[in-house]
């Protein structure tokens, strides 16, 4: 099994944990786990905005449906974009989900807190919101599935 963390890895192990923002990512956590913190109408809320980037001439991908699930995740399914000319960007599914791209498209509904893992190289989880004393709105939250479909 290869020991390398990336192709010029001579180290083969950093420099400290992550202990240092832990409480960050445990206050999120435990928000997660609070009834009734997933908001509804994500078609409403969310989705508009995700088009407004996703239907931008620079986009790689376009958004060809969008759903909530029973366990309250909002999948969003993405297709390979066409260019600005017209031509077809099918190297967009052979690239699968870049996480510069994801994170330039989640961007546009991003609260304050906000965590991102590439799952496989067709699916981003993304759970995001207000945690308490975060803002002038109420502690709330969205998880989201990016999907790229062919």
């Amino acid at each position: 099994m290869e020991r390398r963390r990336w192709d010029s890895d001579d180290r083969f192990i950093g420099i400290a944990s992550g202990k240092a923002i832990a409480p960050s990512v445990e206050q999120l956590l435990a928000h997660m786990g609070r009834d009734g913190w997933v908001t509804e109408e994500p078609d409403v809320h969310l989705l508009p905005r995700l088009r407004q980037v996703a239907d931008g001439p620079d986009s790689p991908w376009r958004i060809t449906g969008a759903h909530l699930t029973d366990d309250s995740v909002y999948v969003v399914d993405l297709a390979p974009a066409s260019g600005a000319d017209g031509a077809d960007r099918t190297d967009g599914a052979a690239r699968g989900l870049p996480m510069g791209d994801v994170l330039r498209l989640l961007s546009t509904i991003a609260e304050a807190a906000f965590f991102a893992r590439q799952i496989d190289d067709r699916t981003v989880d993304c759970a995001m919101g207000m945690l308490d004393g975060d803002g002038v709105f109420a502690t709330h939250g969205h998880l989201i599935r990016l999907r790229l479909t062919d």
